[in-house]
């Protein structure tokens, strides 16, 4: 009986002792998750800042207040609004029949 409680103690601290690794494995993988995100948010802010830089005659001329009115400028036309709003509108939709649930 003795023998049998010692291996089963045994095995405890061992589960015990796995929990306890993957619990730090989960806490720095959601460190992680902050850093990830941020990585993924700079490349999209410098690709597409590079996207609007290709279509600027001089953009290294231009200021940052003139390039935000510019940007105004364009987003206020009926056109480039209603475009907008189609391609919103048109992700919602796929993001719908991909999870109807959602």
């Amino acid at each position: 009986m003795s023998e049998k409680l010692d291996r089963m103690k045994t095995q405890k601290e061992k589960a015990e002792q796995k929990l306890r690794y993957y619990q730090h494995q989960e806490k720095m993988l959601e460190h992680r998750i902050p850093e990830l995100t941020r990585k993924a948010r700079t490349h999209r802010l410098c690709t597409r800042g590079g996207m609007l830089e290709s279509f600027l005659i001089c953009p290294g001329e231009l200021t940052d207040d003139q390039v935000m009115e510019l940007l105004k400028l364009s987003f206020r036309q009926q056109e480039v609004a209603l475009a907008l709003a189609k391609m919103i509108h048109d992700l919602q939709e796929a993001r719908n029949i991909l999870d109807p649930s959602g």
